[in-house]
């Protein structure tokens, strides 16, 4: 069974959809993908040996061998052109997952979604998506052990650029609004008010970033 974050993650892959899990780790999330269409072709790919060997035996453990298929590669090096149209990457940072998925164009040409769960940088990899003909079509808060992750599906297609409250908060997250929102909101303002902490030490070279940073925190504070 899956905690609420990588079951969030599966949640928005679509349900006919050919799925690479990319940095599977144990292949718990290939797993919940197969147990959801088990006419789907699944793939769970991660970087490292251990990680492979670890998700071999999982899968195995659960019947699946023959269904789904571990393999040892750097990213969507894993993977060939048009062999799934969906790619899971969670659990890396925000700028990692980008770099991925830019390292491989040929790749993303034949995708159809994208299902990330950034640890941070979450501002930088929504910026990229829209700078490389991609927009969010979903997102979802999920809390885990305190935690509160954030979970985007993206699919193709040039969309009008998000506006910096959008970029920090996610678009759908600020139109849906859900149970978790407020928290979600909270959170981005005590990081930055520790930076404005900081900031307000300084001399007059930081007098400029201070006023940015507060401007973005009287922003943010309009979503409470």
């Amino acid at each position: 069974m899956l905690d609420d974050r990588l079951q969030a993650v599966a949640d928005f892959v679509p349900l006919t959809s050919s799925v690479a899990d990319i940095g599977t780790d144990h292949g718990y999330l290939a797993i919940e993908l197969y147990k959801i269409n088990n006419q789907r072709r699944v793939i769970a790919a991660d970087l490292n040996a251990g990680p492979c060997q670890a998700a071999r035996r999982t899968i195995s453990e659960a019947g699946f061998s023959d269904s789904i298929e571990v393999r040892q590669g750097d990213g969507l090096a894993a993977i060939a052109p048009g062999e799934v149209d969906t790619v899971c990457i969670a659990g890396m940072g925000g700028k990692l997952e980008a770099d991925i998925l830019a390292a491989r164009p040929l790749v993303m040409a034949q995708l159809k979604c994208v299902v990330l769960q950034p640890q941070n940088g979450v501002e930088y990899l929504r910026a990229w998506l829209y700078d490389h003909h991609w927009h969010i079509a979903d997102e979802s808060l999920a809390k885990v052990d305190g935690r509160l992750y954030q979970i985007i599906k993206a699919v193709q297609g040039q969309a009008e650029p998000l506006t910096e409250a959008e970029l920090i908060l996610g678009p759908s997250l600020i139109k849906k609004r859900p149970g978790l929102f407020a928290e979600h909101v909270q959170n981005d303002l005590n990081q930055l008010d520790k930076i404005r902490q900081g900031l307000l030490k300084g001399g007059a070279d930081t007098r400029e970033r201070l006023g940015r940073i507060e401007a973005v925190i009287k922003l943010l504070e309009g979503f409470l």
